[in-house]
């Protein structure tokens, strides 16, 4: 092979191999379009610009007891109810997505259960600067949950590069799963 062919050869394996890195560095279109993950942990406000939370508590239970029920909510999976304190802190907001992430990537929606748009978080509106404390519940297997994430924003759709309340659930190992866990009504504070 003459040394002209073998440069050639060269130039062209450095050109495909720039083609190849620059490829993989280059943000793809679910980078540039993610939330804004705006990170916490229990007991300590996540702030974001449009709504403050602190997540005081996480229960798991088999059984959901609503107040001003009489019947039970029962799941083949569990119950997670999270236990939180929510400031608006512009102009009226709602907060529509609500999940929890497991360490897996899987995602678990809030529930949507008879009911519950009465009593927990998501069907409430928040007023400006007034503390609002209630639940959020999301069904999910409790084996699912050590590593796992609250994922809290405001809208589900058109949230690009929206702030996320994103909390480290706080769970080394499977947590005990209490056989009933009852829902309090949302309390404006």
């Amino acid at each position: 092979m003459s040394g002209r062919k073998l440069v050639n050869v060269a130039l062209t394996l450095a050109v495909l191999v720039a083609i190849v890195g620059l490829y993989r560095l280059t943000p793809t279109r679910k980078d540039i379009q993610e939330p804004v993950a705006m990170n916490g942990v229990i007991g300590h406000a996540v702030k974001t610009p449009r709504f403050e939370l602190t997540v005081e508590s996480v229960r798991v239970g088999r059984t959901l007891r609503l107040p001003g029920s009489t019947k039970a909510r029962d799941t083949l999976s569990s119950f997670v109810v999270v236990d939180a304190l929510v400031v608006a802190t512009r102009e009226p907001i709602h907060l529509t997505s609500v999940r929890i992430k497991a360490s897996d990537g899987v995602t678990y929606l809030g529930a949507n259960r008879s009911g519950l748009d009465r009593v927990d978080l998501t069907g409430f509106e928040f007023a400006p600067d007034i503390p609002v404390r209630g639940s959020f519940v999301i069904e999910l297997p409790a084996d699912k949950l050590p590593g796992a994430t609250l994922q809290v924003m405001e809208k589900a759709i058109f949230n690009d590069l929206e702030p996320q309340a994103t909390i480290s659930l706080g769970f080394d190992a499977t947590p005990a799963v209490e056989d009933v866990v009852a829902l309090t009504r949302v309390n404006e504070s």
